[in-house]
């Protein structure tokens, strides 16, 4: 099953714990981001991932291929300093 891009009022309500009607008020005073589609709202997967302060798949990734370009390229310093 692949990760939900976007999500709808009500779904995004269920996610966070609160009623529909609070959500739509955040969107509506812009504190969570949100695009309008006719008459219904849809909210990127990222902003449940910022609010709940979890990372994102693709922020995972960046952090992992971080790690391993610093140790590629520092891993015998570190592992000096890790020594001493």
């Amino acid at each position: 099953m692949q990760p939900k891009e976007f999500f709808t009022v009500p779904e995004f309500a269920k996610e966070i714990g609160l009623s529909r009607s609070q959500v739509f008020r955040i969107v509506q005073s812009g504190k969570i981001k949100a695009e309008k589609f006719g008459k219904i709202y849809l909210i990127p997967a990222e902003e449940l991932n910022r609010i709940t302060g979890e990372s994102s798949v693709r922020d995972q990734k960046l952090i992992a291929e971080g790690v391993n370009r610093v140790i590629s390229e520092y891993g015998t310093v570190i592992k000096d300093l890790g020594d001493k």
